[in-house]
Protein backbone atom coordinates (compact mmCIF):
# COMPACT_ATOMS: atom_id res chain seq x y z
CA UNK A 1 0.00 0.00 0.00
CA UNK A 2 1.50 3.33 -0.89
CA UNK A 3 1.73 6.08 1.60
CA UNK A 4 -0.96 7.99 0.11
CA UNK A 5 -3.18 5.34 -0.39
CA UNK A 6 -2.84 4.64 3.92
CA UNK A 7 -3.39 8.68 4.37
CA UNK A 8 -6.33 8.65 2.09
CA UNK A 9 -7.81 5.56 5.06
CA UNK A 10 -7.18 7.46 7.82
CA UNK A 11 -8.49 10.42 6.93
CA UNK A 12 -11.88 8.81 5.59
CA UNK A 13 -11.76 9.80 2.16
CA UNK A 14 -11.45 6.42 0.60
CA UNK A 15 -13.99 4.85 2.34
CA UNK A 16 -16.09 7.29 1.80
CA UNK A 17 -15.77 7.18 -2.40
CA UNK A 18 -15.73 3.22 -1.74
CA UNK A 19 -18.93 2.13 -2.82
CA UNK A 20 -18.68 3.92 -6.48
CA UNK A 21 -14.95 2.25 -6.45
CA UNK A 22 -15.94 -1.29 -5.84
CA UNK A 23 -18.71 -0.68 -8.32
CA UNK A 24 -16.13 -0.29 -11.26
CA UNK A 25 -12.69 -1.68 -9.74
CA UNK A 26 -13.08 -4.96 -10.84
CA UNK A 27 -13.01 -3.34 -14.67
CA UNK A 28 -10.55 -1.13 -14.23
CA UNK A 29 -8.28 -3.33 -16.47
CA UNK A 30 -9.86 -2.63 -19.44
CA UNK A 31 -8.42 -0.40 -21.65
CA UNK A 32 -5.43 -0.40 -19.87
CA UNK A 33 -3.34 0.82 -22.93
CA UNK A 34 -5.61 3.68 -23.16
CA UNK A 35 -5.20 6.84 -21.34
CA UNK A 36 -7.60 6.84 -18.38
CA UNK A 37 -9.36 10.72 -17.43
CA UNK A 38 -12.74 11.90 -16.42
CA UNK A 39 -15.33 14.48 -16.46
CA UNK A 40 -17.05 15.44 -13.29
CA UNK A 41 -20.45 17.39 -15.61
CA UNK A 42 -21.46 14.85 -19.02
CA UNK A 43 -20.56 16.22 -22.12
CA UNK A 44 -23.68 17.44 -23.58
CA UNK A 45 -22.48 17.59 -27.17
CA UNK A 46 -19.72 16.46 -29.88
CA UNK A 47 -21.23 19.35 -32.42
CA UNK A 48 -18.76 22.30 -32.80
CA UNK A 49 -21.97 24.40 -33.37
CA UNK A 50 -23.47 23.69 -29.51
CA UNK A 51 -20.27 23.10 -27.59
CA UNK A 52 -20.93 25.63 -25.53
CA UNK A 53 -19.83 24.00 -21.38
CA UNK A 54 -16.10 23.04 -21.05
CA UNK A 55 -16.60 19.44 -21.34
CA UNK A 56 -17.94 19.45 -24.70
CA UNK A 57 -15.72 22.19 -25.91
CA UNK A 58 -12.88 19.36 -24.81
CA UNK A 59 -14.34 16.46 -26.41
CA UNK A 60 -15.66 18.56 -29.47
CA UNK A 61 -11.75 20.03 -30.04
CA UNK A 62 -10.54 16.81 -29.82
CA UNK A 63 -12.22 15.42 -32.75
CA UNK A 64 -12.93 18.30 -34.94
CA UNK A 65 -9.73 20.20 -36.23
CA UNK A 66 -9.89 24.18 -36.64
CA UNK A 67 -8.07 25.92 -39.00
CA UNK A 68 -5.53 26.89 -36.53
CA UNK A 69 -5.20 25.90 -32.35
CA UNK A 70 -3.64 26.67 -29.36
CA UNK A 71 -1.06 24.83 -27.51
CA UNK A 72 -0.74 23.95 -23.89
CA UNK A 73 0.81 28.14 -23.55
CA UNK A 74 -2.36 29.02 -25.68
CA UNK A 75 -0.42 30.09 -28.12
CA UNK A 76 -1.65 29.71 -31.77
CA UNK A 77 -0.01 26.93 -33.89
CA UNK A 78 -1.00 25.51 -37.33
CA UNK A 79 -4.33 23.50 -37.37
CA UNK A 80 -6.06 22.37 -40.64
CA UNK A 81 -4.34 25.37 -42.45
CA UNK A 82 -0.63 25.26 -42.58
CA UNK A 83 0.28 28.75 -43.04
CA UNK A 84 -1.76 31.71 -43.51
CA UNK A 85 -1.18 35.78 -44.51
CA UNK A 86 -3.12 38.59 -43.40
CA UNK A 87 -3.77 41.39 -46.59
CA UNK A 88 -5.90 44.79 -46.60
CA UNK A 89 -4.81 45.97 -43.54
CA UNK A 90 -5.60 43.17 -42.18
CA UNK A 91 -8.84 42.58 -43.31
CA UNK A 92 -8.26 40.00 -45.33
CA UNK A 93 -7.09 36.17 -44.15
CA UNK A 94 -5.57 34.04 -46.61
CA UNK A 95 -5.72 29.75 -45.04
CA UNK A 96 -3.44 26.97 -46.85
CA UNK A 97 -4.80 23.83 -45.64
CA UNK A 98 -2.88 20.64 -45.32
CA UNK A 99 -3.93 17.05 -46.54
CA UNK A 100 -6.02 16.28 -43.22
CA UNK A 101 -9.05 13.86 -43.47
CA UNK A 102 -12.11 13.02 -41.79
CA UNK A 103 -12.50 9.97 -39.77
CA UNK A 104 -14.75 8.49 -42.55
CA UNK A 105 -11.76 8.87 -45.19
CA UNK A 106 -12.53 11.79 -47.04
CA UNK A 107 -9.92 14.45 -47.41
CA UNK A 108 -10.75 18.15 -46.12
CA UNK A 109 -11.19 20.74 -48.38
CA UNK A 110 -11.65 24.33 -48.46
CA UNK A 111 -15.57 24.05 -49.17
CA UNK A 112 -15.64 22.21 -46.01
CA UNK A 113 -14.25 25.36 -43.80
CA UNK A 114 -16.76 27.46 -45.75
CA UNK A 115 -19.60 25.29 -45.34
CA UNK A 116 -19.02 25.17 -41.95
CA UNK A 117 -18.75 28.55 -41.22
CA UNK A 118 -22.10 29.47 -43.02
CA UNK A 119 -23.30 26.50 -40.80
CA UNK A 120 -22.47 28.01 -37.69
CA UNK A 121 -23.72 31.65 -38.49
CA UNK A 122 -26.67 30.34 -40.21
CA UNK A 123 -29.96 31.66 -37.86
CA UNK A 124 -31.46 27.79 -39.22
CA UNK A 125 -28.77 26.65 -37.10
CA UNK A 126 -29.78 28.77 -34.00
CA UNK A 127 -25.96 28.16 -32.60
CA UNK A 128 -25.32 30.04 -28.87
CA UNK A 129 -21.60 30.01 -30.44
CA UNK A 130 -22.46 32.49 -33.93
CA UNK A 131 -20.58 35.38 -32.82
CA UNK A 132 -17.35 34.18 -33.23
CA UNK A 133 -17.28 35.03 -36.41
CA UNK A 134 -19.28 38.06 -36.56
CA UNK A 135 -16.51 40.33 -37.40
CA UNK A 136 -16.75 38.45 -40.76
CA UNK A 137 -17.73 40.53 -43.45
CA UNK A 138 -21.43 40.58 -43.91
CA UNK A 139 -21.65 37.63 -40.98
CA UNK A 140 -23.93 39.68 -39.02
CA UNK A 141 -26.38 40.46 -41.85
CA UNK A 142 -26.77 37.03 -42.54
CA UNK A 143 -27.37 35.79 -39.05
CA UNK A 144 -30.10 38.39 -38.95
CA UNK A 145 -31.64 36.75 -42.17
CA UNK A 146 -29.89 38.05 -45.32
CA UNK A 147 -28.43 36.57 -47.81
CA UNK A 148 -25.02 34.59 -47.78
CA UNK A 149 -22.15 36.87 -48.86
CA UNK A 150 -19.15 35.00 -50.74
CA UNK A 151 -17.20 37.81 -48.91
CA UNK A 152 -17.73 36.15 -46.18
CA UNK A 153 -15.65 32.99 -46.84
CA UNK A 154 -14.46 31.30 -50.09
CA UNK A 155 -12.77 28.46 -51.45
CA UNK A 156 -10.80 29.86 -54.96
CA UNK A 157 -9.27 26.48 -54.68
CA UNK A 158 -9.58 22.99 -52.33
CA UNK A 159 -6.68 24.02 -50.65
CA UNK A 160 -7.08 27.23 -50.09
CA UNK A 161 -9.52 29.66 -47.55
CA UNK A 162 -10.28 33.00 -47.94
CA UNK A 163 -12.00 35.12 -45.33
CA UNK A 164 -12.79 38.60 -45.16
CA UNK A 165 -13.75 41.45 -41.95
CA UNK A 166 -15.86 44.11 -41.94
CA UNK A 167 -12.71 45.81 -39.75
CA UNK A 168 -9.72 44.80 -38.92
CA UNK A 169 -9.60 42.22 -35.88
CA UNK A 170 -6.42 41.73 -33.64
CA UNK A 171 -7.74 38.58 -31.85
CA UNK A 172 -9.33 36.61 -35.06
CA UNK A 173 -6.84 33.38 -34.88
CA UNK A 174 -7.72 33.29 -30.88
CA UNK A 175 -11.51 32.88 -32.01
CA UNK A 176 -11.15 30.45 -35.46
CA UNK A 177 -9.06 28.26 -32.64
CA UNK A 178 -12.30 27.90 -30.23
CA UNK A 179 -13.78 24.38 -30.23
CA UNK A 180 -16.93 26.08 -32.22
CA UNK A 181 -15.25 27.15 -35.21
CA UNK A 182 -14.46 23.15 -35.74
CA UNK A 183 -14.80 22.12 -39.01
CA UNK A 184 -17.86 19.33 -39.68
CA UNK A 185 -18.18 17.04 -42.65
CA UNK A 186 -21.14 18.36 -44.64
CA UNK A 187 -22.34 15.11 -45.82
CA UNK A 188 -22.61 13.36 -42.07
CA UNK A 189 -24.34 16.75 -40.56
CA UNK A 190 -27.08 16.50 -43.81
CA UNK A 191 -27.12 12.72 -43.42
CA UNK A 192 -27.77 12.57 -39.20
CA UNK A 193 -29.04 16.25 -38.80
CA UNK A 194 -29.28 16.85 -34.98
CA UNK A 195 -27.79 13.72 -34.23
CA UNK A 196 -24.54 14.20 -35.27
CA UNK A 197 -23.71 15.29 -32.05
CA UNK A 198 -23.57 11.95 -30.84
CA UNK A 199 -22.11 10.92 -34.01
CA UNK A 200 -19.17 13.19 -35.03
CA UNK A 201 -17.22 12.91 -38.04
CA UNK A 202 -14.43 15.49 -37.79
CA UNK A 203 -10.81 15.47 -39.09
CA UNK A 204 -8.96 15.87 -35.28
CA UNK A 205 -6.13 14.01 -33.88
CA UNK A 206 -9.36 11.89 -32.42
CA UNK A 207 -12.52 9.85 -33.19
CA UNK A 208 -15.38 8.82 -31.79
CA UNK A 209 -15.32 4.87 -30.85
CA UNK A 210 -18.23 4.71 -27.80
CA UNK A 211 -20.32 6.80 -25.89
CA UNK A 212 -21.76 5.27 -23.09
CA UNK A 213 -23.73 7.66 -21.67
CA UNK A 214 -23.50 8.24 -17.89
CA UNK A 215 -20.26 5.86 -18.32
CA UNK A 216 -17.75 6.76 -20.46
CA UNK A 217 -16.58 8.39 -23.76
CA UNK A 218 -13.76 6.27 -25.62
CA UNK A 219 -11.74 8.29 -28.25
CA UNK A 220 -9.43 6.42 -30.80
CA UNK A 221 -6.82 8.12 -32.99
CA UNK A 222 -8.02 9.82 -36.40
CA UNK A 223 -6.06 7.70 -39.45
CA UNK A 224 -6.40 10.32 -41.29
CA UNK A 225 -5.23 13.39 -38.96
CA UNK A 226 -2.06 15.25 -40.66
CA UNK A 227 -0.47 16.40 -37.24
CA UNK A 228 1.95 14.31 -35.27
CA UNK A 229 0.15 10.64 -34.03
CA UNK A 230 -0.77 10.32 -30.78
CA UNK A 231 1.07 8.24 -28.95
CA UNK A 232 -1.58 6.41 -26.56
CA UNK A 233 -4.15 3.99 -28.04
CA UNK A 234 -6.82 6.05 -27.57
CA UNK A 235 -8.37 8.37 -24.34
CA UNK A 236 -11.12 7.11 -21.95
CA UNK A 237 -13.30 9.93 -20.20
CA UNK A 238 -15.42 8.10 -17.52
CA UNK A 239 -18.11 10.35 -16.05
CA UNK A 240 -17.22 10.94 -12.16
CA UNK A 241 -19.30 13.76 -11.10
CA UNK A 242 -17.59 13.03 -7.14
CA UNK A 243 -13.90 14.50 -7.00
CA UNK A 244 -13.75 12.17 -4.22
CA UNK A 245 -14.39 9.28 -6.07
CA UNK A 246 -12.26 10.30 -8.42
CA UNK A 247 -9.54 10.85 -5.99
CA UNK A 248 -9.98 7.20 -4.61
CA UNK A 249 -9.85 5.34 -8.49
CA UNK A 250 -6.55 7.67 -8.86
CA UNK A 251 -5.01 6.49 -5.80
CA UNK A 252 -5.89 2.43 -7.35
CA UNK A 253 -4.80 3.33 -10.77
CA UNK A 254 -7.98 3.44 -12.45
CA UNK A 255 -7.41 6.97 -13.69
CA UNK A 256 -4.43 8.92 -14.72
CA UNK A 257 -4.96 11.93 -14.49
CA UNK A 258 -7.23 14.21 -11.81
CA UNK A 259 -7.79 17.69 -10.54
CA UNK A 260 -6.91 18.27 -7.11
CA UNK A 261 -9.40 20.20 -4.79
CA UNK A 262 -8.45 22.65 -3.27
CA UNK A 263 -9.84 21.11 0.25
CA UNK A 264 -6.76 18.35 -0.28
CA UNK A 265 -4.27 20.46 -1.52
CA UNK A 266 -2.64 20.32 2.21
CA UNK A 267 -3.22 16.58 2.24
CA UNK A 268 -1.56 15.73 -1.00
CA UNK A 269 2.08 18.02 -0.28
CA UNK A 270 2.19 16.13 3.48
CA UNK A 271 2.25 12.71 1.30
CA UNK A 272 4.86 14.08 -1.00
CA UNK A 273 2.76 13.69 -4.19
CA UNK A 274 4.28 15.75 -7.35
CA UNK A 275 1.73 18.57 -8.42
CA UNK A 276 1.23 20.17 -10.97
CA UNK A 277 -0.17 23.64 -10.91
CA UNK A 278 -0.97 26.70 -12.99
CA UNK A 279 -2.68 29.90 -12.41
CA UNK A 280 -6.01 29.94 -14.75
CA UNK A 281 -7.18 32.33 -16.94
CA UNK A 282 -10.09 33.06 -14.92
CA UNK A 283 -11.29 35.85 -12.62
CA UNK A 284 -14.06 35.24 -9.34
CA UNK A 285 -15.31 37.84 -8.41
CA UNK A 286 -19.05 39.39 -6.33
CA UNK A 287 -21.00 41.58 -9.07
CA UNK A 288 -22.62 44.64 -7.43
CA UNK A 289 -25.22 45.63 -9.66
CA UNK A 290 -24.77 48.99 -10.41
CA UNK A 291 -28.55 49.81 -11.75
CA UNK A 292 -29.88 51.04 -8.54
CA UNK A 293 -29.16 52.24 -4.84
CA UNK A 294 -26.85 51.84 -2.95
CA UNK A 295 -24.68 50.09 -5.55
CA UNK A 296 -25.12 52.73 -7.75
CA UNK A 297 -23.37 55.05 -5.74
CA UNK A 298 -19.18 54.17 -6.43
CA UNK A 299 -18.41 55.03 -3.24
CA UNK A 300 -20.73 52.40 -1.72
CA UNK A 301 -18.98 49.68 -4.37
CA UNK A 302 -15.37 51.24 -2.93
CA UNK A 303 -16.12 50.20 0.27
CA UNK A 304 -17.85 46.51 0.18
CA UNK A 305 -13.71 46.08 -1.44
CA UNK A 306 -12.20 47.54 1.44
CA UNK A 307 -14.59 45.45 3.95
CA UNK A 308 -13.84 42.25 2.66
CA UNK A 309 -10.13 40.72 3.84
CA UNK A 310 -9.45 38.84 0.51
CA UNK A 311 -6.23 37.63 1.67
CA UNK A 312 -7.24 35.78 4.65
CA UNK A 313 -10.16 34.02 2.39
CA UNK A 314 -7.71 33.03 0.00
CA UNK A 315 -5.45 31.77 2.66
CA UNK A 316 -8.05 30.09 5.14
CA UNK A 317 -11.04 28.65 2.58
CA UNK A 318 -8.58 28.20 -0.70
CA UNK A 319 -5.75 27.48 1.15
CA UNK A 320 -3.36 29.92 -0.64
CA UNK A 321 -4.86 28.52 -4.15
CA UNK A 322 -5.15 31.92 -6.22
CA UNK A 323 -3.85 35.48 -6.26
CA UNK A 324 -5.98 38.49 -5.23
CA UNK A 325 -7.09 40.47 -8.44
CA UNK A 326 -6.59 43.87 -8.80
CA UNK A 327 -8.64 44.27 -11.75
CA UNK A 328 -10.41 41.60 -14.17
CA UNK A 329 -7.62 40.73 -16.67
CA UNK A 330 -5.42 37.69 -15.27
CA UNK A 331 -1.86 37.94 -14.90
CA UNK A 332 -1.33 35.29 -17.63
CA UNK A 333 -2.72 37.58 -20.48
CA UNK A 334 -2.17 41.17 -19.20
CA UNK A 335 0.88 42.80 -20.59
CA UNK A 336 1.02 45.66 -18.25
CA UNK A 337 1.43 46.46 -14.68
CA UNK A 338 -0.98 45.12 -12.23
CA UNK A 339 -3.15 48.31 -11.15
CA UNK A 340 -1.86 49.39 -7.90
CA UNK A 341 -3.81 48.19 -4.52
CA UNK A 342 -6.76 50.47 -4.03
CA UNK A 343 -8.56 48.56 -1.86
CA UNK A 344 -6.44 47.18 0.66
CA UNK A 345 -8.19 45.36 4.12
CA UNK A 346 -9.83 48.69 5.78
CA UNK A 347 -12.75 48.70 7.81
CA UNK A 348 -12.45 52.19 8.54
CA UNK A 349 -12.16 53.08 5.30
CA UNK A 350 -15.41 51.30 4.48
CA UNK A 351 -17.31 53.12 6.92
CA UNK A 352 -15.75 56.32 5.97
CA UNK A 353 -16.95 55.57 2.50
CA UNK A 354 -20.53 54.59 3.97
CA UNK A 355 -20.79 57.51 6.13
CA UNK A 356 -19.99 60.10 2.86
CA UNK A 357 -22.64 58.10 0.93
CA UNK A 358 -25.25 59.03 3.67
CA UNK A 359 -25.54 55.17 4.08
CA UNK A 360 -23.59 55.23 7.65
CA UNK A 361 -26.47 53.20 9.74
CA UNK A 362 -25.77 50.68 7.25
CA UNK A 363 -28.21 48.29 4.57
CA UNK A 364 -29.43 45.01 3.28
CA UNK A 365 -28.45 43.10 0.62
CA UNK A 366 -28.56 39.88 -1.30
CA UNK A 367 -26.09 38.21 -2.88
CA UNK A 368 -26.76 35.06 -4.53
CA UNK A 369 -24.94 31.91 -5.46
CA UNK A 370 -25.12 29.01 -7.56
CA UNK A 371 -24.98 25.43 -5.81
CA UNK A 372 -21.46 24.85 -4.75
CA UNK A 373 -20.15 23.92 -0.99
CA UNK A 374 -16.80 26.03 -1.91
CA UNK A 375 -18.95 28.79 -2.44
CA UNK A 376 -21.17 29.01 0.60
CA UNK A 377 -17.94 28.49 2.57
CA UNK A 378 -16.59 31.89 0.51
CA UNK A 379 -19.52 34.06 0.91
CA UNK A 380 -20.43 32.74 4.38
CA UNK A 381 -16.87 34.71 4.73
CA UNK A 382 -17.85 37.57 2.95
CA UNK A 383 -21.12 37.81 4.91
CA UNK A 384 -19.13 37.98 8.22
CA UNK A 385 -16.67 40.74 6.94
CA UNK A 386 -19.95 43.06 5.67
CA UNK A 387 -22.04 42.39 9.35
CA UNK A 388 -18.68 43.95 10.73
CA UNK A 389 -19.59 47.24 8.65
CA UNK A 390 -22.78 47.68 8.96
CA UNK A 391 -24.38 45.66 6.39
CA UNK A 392 -26.15 42.63 6.61
CA UNK A 393 -26.25 40.37 3.55
CA UNK A 394 -28.55 37.55 2.88
CA UNK A 395 -27.02 34.48 1.34
CA UNK A 396 -29.80 33.54 -1.82
CA UNK A 397 -28.66 30.12 -3.26
CA UNK A 398 -30.58 28.60 -6.98
CA UNK A 399 -29.25 25.92 -9.12
CA UNK A 400 -27.50 27.34 -12.41
CA UNK A 401 -30.14 27.94 -14.68
CA UNK A 402 -32.76 29.60 -12.47
CA UNK A 403 -29.12 31.73 -10.86
CA UNK A 404 -28.24 32.15 -14.66
CA UNK A 405 -31.43 33.77 -15.52
CA UNK A 406 -31.74 36.06 -12.39
CA UNK A 407 -28.30 37.67 -12.73
CA UNK A 408 -29.12 38.38 -16.67
CA UNK A 409 -32.32 40.32 -15.96
CA UNK A 410 -30.25 42.08 -13.00
CA UNK A 411 -32.34 40.14 -10.19
CA UNK A 412 -29.46 40.16 -7.52
CA UNK A 413 -28.27 43.18 -5.45
CA UNK A 414 -25.39 41.27 -5.86
CA UNK A 415 -23.59 37.49 -6.53
CA UNK A 416 -21.09 35.21 -6.61
CA UNK A 417 -19.75 33.88 -9.90
CA UNK A 418 -16.60 33.71 -12.33
CA UNK A 419 -15.20 34.39 -15.95
CA UNK A 420 -13.51 31.64 -17.80
CA UNK A 421 -11.57 32.68 -21.02
CA UNK A 422 -12.87 31.79 -24.22
CA UNK A 423 -10.09 32.86 -26.07
CA UNK A 424 -6.69 34.26 -24.31
CA UNK A 425 -6.63 37.92 -24.83
CA UNK A 426 -7.05 40.95 -22.62
CA UNK A 427 -10.49 41.69 -24.75
CA UNK A 428 -12.19 39.03 -23.49
CA UNK A 429 -12.28 40.61 -19.94
CA UNK A 430 -12.68 43.71 -20.65
CA UNK A 431 -15.14 44.12 -23.49
CA UNK A 432 -17.75 41.28 -22.69
CA UNK A 433 -17.72 42.44 -18.76
CA UNK A 434 -17.81 46.04 -18.47
CA UNK A 435 -18.54 47.21 -22.28
CA UNK A 436 -22.22 48.67 -21.83
CA UNK A 437 -23.49 46.96 -24.76
CA UNK A 438 -22.74 43.53 -23.38
CA UNK A 439 -25.24 44.03 -19.98
CA UNK A 440 -27.46 41.85 -19.21
CA UNK A 441 -26.62 38.15 -20.75
CA UNK A 442 -23.46 39.52 -23.03
CA UNK A 443 -21.60 39.42 -19.30
CA UNK A 444 -21.84 42.76 -18.02
CA UNK A 445 -24.71 41.30 -15.77
CA UNK A 446 -23.61 44.43 -13.31
CA UNK A 447 -25.17 47.12 -15.63
CA UNK A 448 -22.09 48.72 -15.54
CA UNK A 449 -21.70 51.43 -17.74
CA UNK A 450 -19.22 54.20 -18.09
CA UNK A 451 -18.30 55.98 -21.42
CA UNK A 452 -14.83 56.35 -21.68
CA UNK A 453 -14.58 52.56 -20.83
CA UNK A 454 -16.58 52.40 -23.80
CA UNK A 455 -14.64 54.44 -26.09
CA UNK A 456 -11.61 53.11 -25.38
CA UNK A 457 -12.57 49.48 -25.46
CA UNK A 458 -14.24 50.41 -29.18
CA UNK A 459 -10.95 51.48 -30.36
CA UNK A 460 -8.76 48.46 -28.88
CA UNK A 461 -11.22 46.41 -30.65
CA UNK A 462 -9.41 47.10 -34.40
CA UNK A 463 -6.34 48.41 -32.91
CA UNK A 464 -3.48 46.47 -34.51
CA UNK A 465 -0.86 48.56 -33.28
CA UNK A 466 0.08 45.86 -30.20
CA UNK A 467 1.48 48.52 -28.24
CA UNK A 468 -1.39 50.96 -28.68
CA UNK A 469 -4.13 48.27 -28.37
CA UNK A 470 -2.32 47.62 -24.71
CA UNK A 471 -2.28 50.81 -23.41
CA UNK A 472 -6.23 51.27 -23.93
CA UNK A 473 -7.00 48.05 -22.46
CA UNK A 474 -4.43 48.94 -19.01
CA UNK A 475 -6.66 52.45 -19.33
CA UNK A 476 -9.75 50.92 -19.70
CA UNK A 477 -8.74 48.27 -16.79
CA UNK A 478 -7.96 50.63 -14.32
CA UNK A 479 -10.73 53.08 -14.83
CA UNK A 480 -12.70 50.24 -14.55
CA UNK A 481 -10.73 48.59 -11.24
CA UNK A 482 -11.32 52.60 -9.66
CA UNK A 483 -15.36 52.64 -10.21
CA UNK A 484 -15.17 48.95 -8.36
CA UNK A 485 -18.25 47.30 -10.19
CA UNK A 486 -17.24 44.23 -8.24
CA UNK A 487 -15.83 42.95 -4.87
CA UNK A 488 -12.93 42.20 -7.09
CA UNK A 489 -11.59 38.72 -5.47
CA UNK A 490 -9.03 36.30 -7.32
CA UNK A 491 -7.48 35.05 -9.86
CA UNK A 492 -7.66 30.79 -9.07
CA UNK A 493 -4.84 28.27 -9.34
CA UNK A 494 -5.56 24.75 -10.47
CA UNK A 495 -3.55 21.25 -9.33
CA UNK A 496 -3.31 18.26 -11.15
CA UNK A 497 -1.83 14.84 -10.44
CA UNK A 498 -0.43 12.47 -13.18
CA UNK A 499 -0.22 8.93 -12.37
CA UNK A 500 3.53 7.55 -12.31
CA UNK A 501 2.64 5.48 -16.06
CA UNK A 502 2.00 9.02 -17.62
CA UNK A 503 4.83 10.98 -18.85
CA UNK A 504 4.67 14.02 -21.67
CA UNK A 505 1.53 16.08 -20.46
CA UNK A 506 1.47 19.40 -19.87
CA UNK A 507 -1.20 21.60 -17.92
CA UNK A 508 -2.86 23.56 -20.80
CA UNK A 509 -3.74 27.19 -20.15
CA UNK A 510 -6.57 27.28 -21.71
CA UNK A 511 -8.97 24.06 -21.53
CA UNK A 512 -8.76 22.95 -25.37
CA UNK A 513 -4.73 23.88 -25.71
CA UNK A 514 -4.23 19.94 -25.03
CA UNK A 515 -4.74 17.13 -27.22
CA UNK A 516 -2.56 14.54 -25.78
CA UNK A 517 -0.40 14.05 -28.89
CA UNK A 518 2.93 14.34 -26.64
CA UNK A 519 1.38 12.24 -23.81
CA UNK A 520 3.07 8.07 -22.94
CA UNK A 521 1.91 5.15 -21.09
CA UNK A 522 5.37 3.49 -19.69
Amino acid sequence: MSCFRSQLLRGGLFALALPAFLAVSCGRERGADRLRLSFQTEPSTFDPAFSVDVSSGTVSSLVHATLVAFDADARIVPGLARRWEAGDGAREYRFHLGADRFANGRRVTAEDVVYSFRRLLDPATASPRWWLLRPLRGAAAFHAGGPWSGETASAPDDSTVVIRLEDPVPHLLGLLAMPSAGIVCREEVERLGPLYGREPCGSGPWRLVSWREGDEIVLEPNPGWGGARPGVAGLSFRVIPEQMTQIAEFEVGSLDLIEVPRAELEHWRAAGAELLSREELRVVYIGLNTRRPPLDDPRVRRALNHAVDVEKIIAQVLFGAGRRARGAVPPGLRAWEECAERYPYDPEAARRLLAEAGRGDGFRLEIWQRENPEAGRILEAVQGYLSRVGIEARLVTREWSAFKEAIDRGVPDAFYIDWIADYPDAENFLAPLFHSANAGGGGNRTGYRNERVDSLLDAAATLMDGDRRREHQRAAEEIVYGDAPWIFLWFPERYEMTSPRMSGYEMPLIFNGQRFLDVRLR
